[in-house]
């Protein structure tokens, strides 16, 4: 009898590759795996996504001639200070030691994954590589959309 594959099935596959990718960086940089967990699924992919949410504000800054651009300034600036505070938060909700924020990172996703009637797996893809991708594109295509409007 042939078995049915689900959605879970198939997300064990990049989560492995996640998986084995962390494994293999922390071997590089001398980290466990639970270190290097959060070293760059929360610290450097954070800090990537508040820069590029900070982005377009330095360009609405850095562009704007007019006072008649204020509006779009201030805009950008909240835009901009909402990533901030979020990033803020995060790393105090996740604070040291590196075991504590990696257990704790686990148990809110396995939360999550009860609260979306899904698996843990699927919750960290779609935070860790999905959501960030969407997130880290857009906020990039913002960017560049606005060169042409304050030029």
């Amino acid at each position: 009898m042939r078995r049915k594959i689900r959605l879970v099935d198939i997300a064990l596959l990049p989560f492995g590759i996640c998986v084995m990718f962390l494994l293999l960086l922390g071997k590089l940089f001398g980290l466990t795996y639970k270190q290097i967990s959060v070293v760059f699924n929360l610290w450097i992919q954070g800090a990537v996504l508040t820069l590029s949410g900070v982005l377009p504000f330095v360009i609405a800054i850095s562009l704007a001639p007019h006072l008649f651009y204020g509006l779009f300034v201030f805009i950008f600036a909240l835009y901009g200070f909402a990533y901030i505070y979020a990033f803020i938060k995060m790393l105090h909700h996740y604070h040291l030691p590196f075991d504590y924020a990696f257990d704790l990172c686990v148990e809110d996703l396995q939360w999550l994954a009860k609260k979306w009637c899904t698996t843990y797996q699927i919750v960290n893809l779609l935070i860790f590589v999905v959501f960030y991708l969407i997130l880290l594109v857009l906020n990039l295509c913002i960017s560049i959309c606005l060169i042409p409007i304050f030029e």
